[in-house]
Formats: structure tokens, C-alpha cells, sequence
């Protein structure tokens, strides 16, 4: 049987550690173990395309506030 693995370093403490090929952490055992609690970087990501705000409610809001003229 063959195991491929990558030689990484971790991102949490700098120590070297091997990954399997299928494998995506970029995180030791330890530090995953750590890190475990907080939202993955993938998670965090904003899916689609970003809203833009209308230039019509920026003045709105300004004129609302008092600030155009």
C-alpha cells in the first residue's frame, strides 16, 4: 500500500508535520485540536456577488442627516 504525503508547515505553531495528499488542514494536530472552536477560514467566506449600495439612499441618508445641500 502507498501513502502519499506533503511535508507542511503549520500555521499555528510553525512545526514541520506530514499530510496526506487528500488531506487540506493547514494546521497540526495539535493546533487543529486548538482551533477547533472558531469558524473555519472556508465558513467565514461571503457566497455570491457582493451588494453594492444605491447611490440614491447614500443621499438619502446624507440629506436625511442634514449634510446635502
Amino acid at each position: 500500500m502507498e501513502v502519499r504525503v506533503q511535508l507542511k508547515v503549520c500555521e499555528g505553531c510553525g512545526c514541520l508535520w506530514y499530510r496526506t495528499h487528500t488531506q487540506r488542514s493547514v494546521y497540526c494536530r495539535e493546533c487543529d485540536l486548538k482551533l477547533r472552536p472558531f469558524p473555519s477560514p472556508e465558513s467565514r467566506k461571503l457566497r455570491g456577488r457582493p451588494s453594492t449600495k444605491l447611490l440614491s439612499r447614500v443621499w438619502a441618508v446624507a440629506e436625511a442627516a442634514g449634510g446635502a445641500q
